[in-house]
């Protein structure tokens, strides 16, 4: 596996850079594999990774914040072009932390990736473009993923959408933790009254007082 190299500076040897490296390795290794450098920059107690583009911008990826020291406890991801030479440059590329515009996804880094992958794409620097072309074709090689998510209406009428739970690696991972969340709907009170597509992709509609939401197995799209 052809990787990107590590970053040129001292901090690489450091127990503590190295710690929070392995954390987010799920992260930083697609990006290298598609030949672009990372690093993990620690600046006033706050965390964040940072990605080198060929045209000489570069990614800044963080939580809602900043980034936990623990993968597990990232609640989304922020995903913003800069300019080292120019400090006004600044692009909205990925927003799922919470009320961001893929909030839905949330900490999924599959999503996350494919955002960044169809931006770089559509830069015109050609290496750049070419980065985005093999992150894509990287994360399209991975393995299908699926999720439980639910798409419904609120007391205020207001339409609502997002992922329960997952991603899964597969199929038959979705379905019984469905078949576990349906089941925690109805302990709480939600009331089934429809169903249909049996175990290979079920969907049920529920109803709790003035809210009606749809519970269903998905295939996540990565690009």
């Amino acid at each position: 596996m052809n990787l990107a190299p590590l970053p040129d500076h001292g901090r690489t040897d450091r127990p503590e850079w190295q710690a929070l490296w392995r954390q987010y390795e799920p992260v930083t290794t697609p990006l290298r594999m598609a030949g672009l450098v990372c690093d993990v920059e620690t600046c006033g107690g706050q965390t964040h990774l940072t990605v080198d583009l060929p045209d000489g911008t570069h990614l800044v990826i963080a939580d809602q914040d900043a980034l936990p020291d623990r993968l597990e406890q990232v609640t989304g991801w922020i995903v913003q072009r800069s300019h080292h030479d120019n400090p006004t440059f600044d692009a909205l590329v990925f927003d799922s932390t919470e009320g961001g515009e893929h909030d839905k996804h949330g900490a999924d880094i599959v999503t996350m990736l494919a955002a960044v992958a169809l931006h770089l794409k559509s830069l015109p620097d050609a290496d750049t473009q070419s980065a985005g072309t093999k992150l894509g074709e990287l994360l399209m090689a991975s393995a299908q993923r699926f999720a439980v998510s639910f798409v419904g209406v609120d007391s205020q009428h207001v339409g609502k959408g997002r992922i329960i739970t997952g991603p899964f690696d597969t199929h038959a991972e979705a379905v019984k933790d469905y078949g576990w969340q349906t089941h925690l709907l109805e302990e709480d009170g939600w009331k089934p009254v429809h169903e249909q597509g049996g175990n290979d992709w079920p969907v049920t509609v529920w109803h709790r007082r003035d809210v009606l939401q749809v519970v269903f197995v998905s295939r996540l799209s990565l690009l």
